[in-house]
Formats: C-alpha cells, structure tokens, sequence
C-alpha cells in the first residue's frame, strides 16, 4: 500500500540535468505545479509519479523526445552506490546480477527486477512492474541507461553481446536510444529487458571480497527494510483500531497515542501510503465485521457494539455497503454454503 520512490540521488541528478539544459529551478516549479523538495518522504525518497511528471514535463521544455534516456545516462553512479558496491564486492557477475534483482528497490521501489537464463546462449535481466501500475517509456529509459552507465566498465570489458528491449513503443529512429545503450534496442516487446550474453555471468567482478560483499549485503537488507516500514505502519493502525473498536470508534489522536507516536507523526507516515486514516478505519471495521458474523457466536447487535456503531440499523447498512448483503442473509448464506459442502 506504499507510495512507490525513487531514491534521492536520482531525483537531484534530475534536477541538476533539466538545470545545466537550460530551465531554471523556478520555471520547473511553474510547469509541474509543486516543489520537489517538499514532496521528500520520511526516508528522503521521492514519489515516483512525481518524478515521472518531472521527466515528461521536462521532456516537453527542453524538446527532447530521450529527455529519460539522457538524463539517466547522465546521472551520477552515487544513485547506484549500494548496489554497484555489492556487485563490484561480488565473486562473480551472477552474485552482482543477484544483487541487483534483491536491492534493485533501493533505486526505483515498483515493480520488481529478475533475471531468466533462457538457455546456453543468452540471459534476460527483466524489470517487471504491475499491470495496474504501468511506468512511463521516460522512466524507462531513464532506468535503464542509468543502470547501463553504472555499470559501463565491466559491462564493456566482458559483455560485448547485449540487446535492449522495450514494452513501450518508440520512433522509428533509434539511433540516439542505441547510441546511449550502445546495443540494439527494440520497442513494442512483450517485456522491459536486456538480454546478454549467458557466459557473462561465470565472469570475475572488478574486486571480488567475500567478506566486504557480505557485510553490504546485511547493511542493503537493513536499507530494505526502511522502506517496508510504511507497509507495517498501515498493519499496525489496522490491529489498533479493531483493538479500540469496542470503546467507540477511535480518532486518530487515539490510534497515534496507543502508538506512542504524535498525531501529526502518524498523519505524515500515512500520507506516504496509498491510504489514508479514513480509509483504513473503515476497511478494519468491514474485515473485522466479516470475521465475526462468519463465526456466527455474537447477536448482530453485539457485533454492531464491538464494531463501534451506535445502533444495529447503522451497521446493517455500512455491511450491505460492504458486502452486499444485509449481514443476516449474509450469515445465512454462509451457513447454508457449509452445509452443502460438508
């Protein structure tokens, strides 16, 4: 339920790319309608869809059609560093690639980066995002050929066949795309991907360290982890309103003090979600009325009270909002269901 981010570090390189092309700071906040900095999460991360405004918008000033594609060859390796350091730190380019499949969210947190040896010959390295959820062709490039830049050194010395491939379509000169990747590069496939050599993978690292590699693999663990905080911080309201239900139906100032955390705290945590307090009260009321009239042990005005509803009739109708069914007929049914299958 988290807001997918982008790292900092790709968010300045942005920034100070559009700026060196010749749009100043104030006339992107005029453009895109709100200042980036003020949109940085708990973590210092930036909301990806604003930065994918930032791209397009970007792309439309500076009448650059690989706005992403330049500027994610342009960005600085920093953006990479944890994971770079883990492949650099790698016994061999399949731990490297690993490292990016695992931590790949420290850059961009949607969707997720796998790679398929397809047979002897050759390797897909894969970024696979939600279909609800598509990512636009600026982006992807921009990812890309960032991820290319970063890794231009060892790519070069040992993987001399590579192809790119692209979901998204594209014009039909791709001459500057594939001048940047320096490989082919296809769009309208069924899938974003490089596919490379396989023999690249049994290939040395620059700096093979098995010690140094797995120490940055706990420290990039703990780094993933912040990022799911968000995700735990919506369980956690969740447990407490149901926990509070039964005393009436809890504030937000209720919920944060049981948390041990200020209101404008929770408020700021949660504005980093999908979600908001509203919305989580409500869906922990819905699933917790589903569990209890499933159970079939309390009378619906008990369920009603445990729910913090002030009376039956107000239940009955949040229920047949819900679910359809007035939570009677509901029950019923559920009961007649077992009946059949036992």
């Amino acid at each position: 339920m988290r807001t997918p981010t982008v790292c900092s570090e790709y968010l300045v390189d942005l920034l100070q790319y559009i700026e060196n092309h010749g749009v100043d700071a104030k006339a992107l906040i005029t453009e895109v309608g709100f200042t980036p900095e003020q949109h940085l999460t708990v973590q210092g991360r930036f909301p990806l869809r604003l930065f994918e405004v930032i791209l397009d918008v970007a792309s439309v000033l500076l009448d650059d059609p690989f706005l992403g594609a330049h500027a994610g060859a342009d960005s600085s390796p920093s953006a990479w560093g944890m994971v770079s350091y883990l492949g650099m730190s790698a016994p061999n380019s399949r731990a490297a690639f690993d490292a990016v499949v695992h931590f790949s969210r420290l850059l961009i947190d949607h969707g997720d980066v796998m790679y398929t040896e397809a047979d002897d010959e050759w390797t897909r390295l894969t970024w696979v995002v939600p279909e609800r959820k598509p990512v636009s062709r600026q982006l992807t490039e921009f990812f890309f050929t960032s991820w290319y830049r970063a890794n231009k050194v060892i790519l070069d010395r040992w993987c001399n066949q590579r192809e790119v491939y692209f979901q998204h379509a594209g014009p039909e000169d791709r001459s500057e795309i594939e001048r940047i990747l320096e490989a082919p590069v296809k769009y309208k496939s069924d899938a974003n991907f490089v596919k490379f050599d396989s023999h690249f993978l049994e290939r040395p690292t620059r700096f093979p360290h098995t010690g140094i590699h797995d120490s940055l693999v706990q420290t990039a663990r703990s780094e993933l982890a912040k990022l799911q905080l968000e995700d735990r911080i919506v369980n956690d309201v969740m447990a407490c309103v149901v926990r509070q239900l039964p005393e009436g139906v809890p504030k937000l100032d209720d919920v944060a003090a049981e948390l041990g955390m200020a209101a404008r705290t929770l408020q700021r945590r949660l504005n980093n979600t999908d979600t908001n307090f509203k919305y989580l009260l409500d869906d922990a009321r819905k699933q917790r009325a589903k569990v209890l009239v499933n159970e079939g042990e309390l009378e619906l005005l008990d369920i009603a009270a445990e729910l913090g509803f002030s009376d039956q009739s107000s239940f009955q109708k949040a229920f047949k909002r819900w679910y359809g069914l007035a939570p009677g007929r509901y029950r019923l049914s559920r009961q007649l269901s077992k009946g059949l299958d036992s």
